[in-house]
């Protein structure tokens, strides 16, 4: 086995404990992401809205009880459904009665696109909506609407009359309230788009965690590890290892290009490797050990170095 096989490394499975604890470390990464996409979110869609909600407006709600002449019209009220209210409400009959109430610069289109119409579960209640830019011009309508369905009530033989239930006074009509909604949405789409990135990070990076992945990756025995606490039992490992290939070697560090006096230092003498841990120098590592097969220079093995000591404990199972 050489050190070129880094390629056969990186086709095997992943290993989940590995995958977990590397991600572990970067996961305020997804967090800040969750928290800038929600901002981004809300605030383009309120600038959006801003733009596209155009001028101010009033709306007055009253609900109408229809009491219908069952008496004489058995089905009196499949013509006067809750499909049908909304297209009524902007007919002549009622329309032109609420024009008699109104001062005469108000035209019959204006009343038409400021009224509207539902019923929100019962059919004998109707819900009448008055919209205008105005707070007085919204009440004005209405007042006349109020009047108009009152006497439709009494005009038409299919209901006995319509009556006033409630009514709200004029208010600011709330246009595109899903704020929340698209805070969530900016959220989840950049949490996502986080998450993935680290993922295909992690897939492209060449990396050394553990001893096993430079055993795997570099194919070199590996004397053990030093952590940046200076672990007691691994610093003991590495000591009771590194006695088998005697006292005379030299060390280098993995990410460090030799230069002609280097080569002619390293000689053929034993190099042991002080591997960095997590930094993305594998294939860096593997035109270092080409080079030395070239000077005809290999390791003895190698070092992990720097190494995190909680991602160790958790990784090979602790401190004991």
């Amino acid at each position: 086995m050489t050190g070129l096989d880094g390629k056969a490394y990186r086709e095997q499975g992943i290993d989940l404990k590995r995958l977990t604890l590397v991600l572990a470390g970067k996961l305020w990464i997804p967090v800040a992401a969750l928290i800038l996409g929600a901002l981004l979110g809300a605030v383009s869609y309120r600038l959006i809205t801003s733009y596209t909600n155009g001028n101010t407006e009033y709306r007055v709600s009253a609900d109408y009880y229809i009491t219908f002449n069952f008496d004489e019209f058995e089905h009196g009220d499949d013509y006067y459904n809750a499909y049908t209210w909304d297209g009524i409400l902007k007919d002549d009959p009622i329309v032109d009665y609420a024009m008699t109430k109104l001062p005469k610069d108000i035209t019959k289109e204006k009343v038409r696109q400021s009224v509207s119409g539902e019923m929100l579960g019962d059919y004998r209640i109707l819900t009448v909506h008055i919209t205008t830019e105005s707070r007085e011009m919204s009440e004005l309508l209405a007042d006349a609407y109020e009047a108009s369905l009152v006497q439709f009530g009494q005009d038409i033989e299919l209901l006995e009359k319509i009556e006033r239930w409630s009514r709200e006074e004029a208010a600011i009509l709330e246009k595109n309230t899903k704020t929340a909604n698209a805070a969530f949405l900016g959220a989840v789409l950049a949490g996502l788009c986080a998450m993935l990135s680290l993922l295909y990070y992690y897939i492209l990076e060449y990396a050394f965690y553990t001893e096993k992945d430079i055993r795997e990756g570099l194919a070199i025995p590996v004397f053990g590890m030093k952590t940046k606490k200076q672990d007691s039992r691994e610093e003991e490992r590495l000591c009771n290892n590194l006695k088998v290939i005697g006292e005379e070697y030299v060390t280098w560090e993995a990410d460090k290009i030799p230069d002609c006096k280097d080569w002619e230092s390293l000689g053929k003498k034993k190099v042991v490797l002080f591997v960095p841990w997590g930094k993305n120098i594998g294939r860096k590592t593997e035109r270092l050990l080409e080079e030395m097969s070239l000077h005809a220079c290999q390791p003895a093995g190698a070092v992990l170095v720097e190494a995190e000591d909680r991602f160790i404990h958790a990784y090979y199972g602790g401190r004991k």
